[in-house]
């Protein structure tokens, strides 16, 4: 869920929360800087392709064809930090990852391959008990390994 009240200001890092024009690049976790303001309710984010002034879009849960809730708010949220699940598809320039909560095989995988290289990458809180491959892979590898050696 989206923060209740989302306070920005000149330099926050935010991720969008909704496709809005995905020819211009403006999906559903696209990542951005609020550059300025217009209003208070407006303000500007560069993303990669460029600058968008952001709206508020009205937001309407439906079921069974009633409408249960509604809510009026930036597609914005914050974007300083993300989970291990938000980032896959990503490739980014710096990264620092906590490594202390990995809970699947293969999350560390996941995680380390983010960063584009060594240099932009920062390791915190690493547990390497947690860190570990699914049974099938190391299988795998041992059985292409074996044959090799």
């Amino acid at each position: 869920l989206a923060p209740a009240e989302l306070m920005l200001k000149v330099g926050a890092q935010v991720i969008l929360t909704k496709t809005l024009d995905s020819s211009l690049g403006l999906v559903n976790g696209a990542r951005g800087v609020v550059t300025k303001f217009l209003s208070t309710k407006n303000p500007v984010v560069r993303f990669e392709r460029g600058e968008q002034i952001m709206r508020m879009e009205r937001f309407t849960l439906v079921q069974s064809g009633e409408v249960v809730a509604s809510r009026t708010q930036l597609p914005l949220d914050y974007g300083w930090a993300i989970s291990v699940h938000r980032s896959q598809g990503m490739s980014l320039d710096r990264v620092q990852i906590s490594l202390s909560k990995v809970f699947e095989c293969g999350q560390t995988y996941v995680a380390l391959s983010r960063a584009r290289s060594l240099e932009g990458l920062s390791l915190l809180d690493i547990d390497f008990s947690k860190v570990q491959a699914h049974p099938k892979v190391l299988a795998f590898h041992q059985t292409v390994l074996g044959n090799i050696i």
